[in-house]
């Protein structure tokens, strides 16, 4: 199953604004100084505010190349909101590949030098998560 996320964060970022107007729709948005419920143990607040939207979800692709493909549209289509995001105080923005072991003991797909060149034009990062599901 591959899910490719775009996550945008900064620690002046000024979320509400930018959503207000924007026509991307993210799954999840957070505030800074909010305490998320999840994995925080000494309930820290948020040192920035941000979200995380939806690229790709295909549960029938076990390799990159649906992510990639939709990460590369995403770039494309939204070079106008991206740049915003900088003025807007994003300083982190990145795309995060979601990967699930499979059965091969090797798999590999390579990153076109087109989606680094884009990536790169928007100062933004990449992340690989590793998702081990429950069988059964």
């Amino acid at each position: 199953m591959g899910t490719c996320l775009f996550v945008a964060t900064g620690e002046n970022f000024q979320i509400d604004a930018f959503l207000k107007t924007s026509p991307l729709r993210p799954f999840s948005v957070f505030h800074k100084g909010e305490i998320p419920p999840k994995d925080n143990p000494q309930k820290e607040p948020r040192p920035d505010s941000g979200f995380a939207l939806l690229v790709s979800d295909d549960a029938n692709q076990e390799d990159l190349a649906a992510q990639v493909s939709a990460a590369l549209d995403f770039l494309l289509q939204n070079e106008m909101e991206l740049k915003r995001l900088r003025t807007l105080g994003a300083e982190e923005m990145w795309f995060d590949f979601g990967l699930v072991p499979g059965q091969r003991l090797q798999t590999s797909t390579a990153l076109p030098p087109e989606l680094i060149l884009e990536m790169g034009r928007f100062g933004m990062g990449l992340v690989f998560s590793v998702v081990q599901l429950p069988r059964g």
